[in-house]
């Protein structure tokens, strides 16, 4: 396995589908989290000049789809990648990735409004029903319900899984000034993808020790934790409880 340093800011976002790969994986890495201040710096020396960045045995990449990809291929979960290797079902998992882009298109122009009422105006009607953010979360819903399993695509965790996990949730995460947390709710596929997502062992594990907002959409439910949470704790794939 070669020497993998990860840097990003030490938060979630573009960086986290390669962490929780890698954790999910068991890959050991470096989780090199910097500051503004240090990016600041950073950017007089680093080329190219965009976060996240993997170092692999000394060798500097970017873009961040190209590193989740990476990782993912690397990281195995019962002893399947967490991107497939035959070529359709790797087509499946990169057709949600991909959807899961389109749900964010809508968003990007509010970044630059500067009139705040407007921007969380705009924001509030891209994710109403019938908005075009709810329209996209609503086709990810259905993809949803056709798959028995409860993830993305066939019967076990893969990257689509990460991508709509992270990408849905963090919309919903009240970070962004406008948007409900609760908007989505009626998603009900999407909502129980979030509770399996949450419940997968090292998935829990990797969030319980981090605090702050940004952290919050993607913990278990308070109601899942305690003792009696353990009988019913999922395996990662889904189909018998822990040990």
């Amino acid at each position: 396995m070669p020497q993998l340093k990860l840097t990003y800011f030490g938060m979630p976002g573009r960086a986290e589908p390669a962490r929780l790969a890698f954790v999910l994986g068991g890959i050991a890495f470096e989780d090199n989290n910097i500051t503004w201040k240090d990016w600041s710096e950073m950017k007089e020396k680093v080329a190219p000049l965009m976060l996240p960045q993997l170092e692999v045995d000394g060798k500097v990449v970017s873009q961040s789809l190209a590193i989740a990809r990476y990782a993912c291929k690397l990281a195995k979960v019962e002893g399947k990648p967490l991107y497939p290797e035959d070529p359709y079902q790797a087509l499946l998992v990169d057709e949600i990735v991909d959807k899961v882009q389109d749900l964010w298109e809508p968003l990007v122009p509010t970044f630059t409004m500067k009139d705040q009422k407007e921007k969380e105006a705009k924001r509030a009607a891209l994710v109403a029903k019938g908005g075009d953010v709810e329209k996209w979360a609503a086709n990810l819903d259905s993809v949803l319900a056709q798959n028995a399993s409860g993830f993305a695509v066939g019967d076990s965790l893969s990257m689509a899984d990460l991508s709509i996990f992270l990408n849905v949730n963090g919309i919903l995460s009240g970070f962004l000034d406008g948007i409900p947390t609760d908007c989505l709710d009626h998603l009900t596929h999407m909502s129980k993808h979030k509770d399996k997502m949450a419940n997968i062992p090292q998935i829990a594990k990797h969030y319980e020790t981090k605090e702050g907002p940004a952290y919050a959409p993607f913990k278990r439910r308070a109601s899942d934790e305690g003792p009696e949470h353990t009988a019913k704790k999922q395996k990662v794939n889904g189909t018998s409880p822990s040990p």
